[in-house]
């Protein structure tokens, strides 16, 4: 052990993260479990490492007592009278450190040794990495596309590949080898063969994020997002409430010339993004929900069980339902009331 073993930590410290404390206390501990395998007595040993020089200094622990008579076991216990002549300051009930010859550590403790601290540092890199993309749980981040694979795509984020599954993209949409694409990072999970990634691009929380990405005063909570609703691919709808009188929920949220929002679009691939204004009269809800159709009325039917029926013109009842009924079902995802939707006839 030499100062080249600290440069070695340094270095780790600084390319894996993993803090140069914590290798020298495992390498502490695996040299401690050496030392039993090769010598039988771990409990009364001590070996510390100095952060410093890298150089290492083993410890036979004694118990001190009155007198060699007391003596039970050499192996535990030393005289008060011997340690004296070593440590002029230690007492009876102390606890006296005769230093071990480093020579005496053989080749295969030290083999062992290597082998613990190895698994040890192993562990401590998964945890330097779980700890790192553990910060990027709930945001968007940018991970480049790596290959296309059974079920997915594999996506490099940082140093880590991950699978990007189908099932967790926007409905027919590839990509290609070498493309950036925008993920939502749900969970970061640590098992047996390191740390995993949990991503997707379908869901509502992808879009929020990207909307808080491009929107400050959502990021900053000036503004927010009430309730969101999306079919992926193809609508997404949401809800927005300004904290600050002098703030356009709707006007912030499409910017000037329409830049914010057309850049979350064009992240989604042309998916249609509907904003409206929040109120506390669900009455309003429901009836900026179906945007972009126009409603004439909206009649709460049965409060308790969320309940509605809505009127417009025969023009609109299209428009309304929306394609496939999408318009009128992500009205009802978004503000959890049955819509039951009615042209008035003239």
């Amino acid at each position: 052990m030499n100062i080249n073993l600290i440069e070695a930590l340094e270095q780790l410290e600084e390319e894996k993260k993993i803090p140069k404390f914590e290798v020298i206390d495992a390498l502490e501990k695996a040299l401690k479990v050496a030392y039993k395998k090769a010598f039988g007595d771990e409990e009364n040993v001590e070996i510390k490492i100095d952060n410093l020089t890298g150089e290492i200094e083993i410890y036979k622990l004694y118990d001190v007592v009155e007198s060699a008579e007391e003596v039970e076991d050499d192996k535990v216990q030393i005289p008060y009278d011997v340690a004296r002549k070593s440590e002029h300051l230690i007492k009876p009930g102390d606890t006296f450190r005769k230093k071990v010859n480093v020579k005496k550590f053989n080749r295969i403790a030290a083999q062992i040794a290597k082998q613990v601290l190895i698994q040890k540092i192993r562990e401590l890199e998964k945890d330097s990495l779980f700890n790192q993309y553990r910060e990027m749980v709930g945001t968007v981040v940018t991970a480049e596309v790596m290959r296309e694979v059974s079920g997915g795509y594999e996506v490099r984020v940082g140093k880590m590949d991950i699978i990007l599954p189908n099932d967790r993209m926007v409905p027919g949409e590839s990509f290609s080898h070498g493309q950036l694409v925008k993920i939502y990072v749900e969970q970061v999970e640590k098992n047996s063969r390191g740390t995993y990634l949990r991503v997707d691009r379908n869901s509502v929380h992808f879009v929020e994020q990207l909307m808080k990405n491009e929107v400050p005063e959502l990021a900053t909570g000036i503004m927010e997002i009430k309730a969101i609703a999306r079919e992926a691919g193809v609508r997404t709808k949401m809800a927005l409430v300004s904290h600050n009188p002098q703030v356009d929920p709707i006007g912030a949220c499409i910017g000037e010339n329409g830049v914010r929002i057309s850049s979350v679009v064009r992240e989604l691939n042309g998916e249609k993004v509907d904003v409206f204004e929040w109120s506390f009269d669900i009455s309003t809800v429901i009836k900026n929900s179906l945007a972009p159709a126009s409603v004439i009325e909206v009649e709460i039917l049965d409060e308790e069980n969320k309940i509605s029926r809505i009127w417009v013109p025969p023009t609109q009842l299209s428009l309304a339902i929306g394609k496939g009924g999408q318009n009128a079902r992500l009205a009802a995802k978004l503000t959890g009331w049955k819509i039951d939707i009615k042209p008035i006839l003239e």
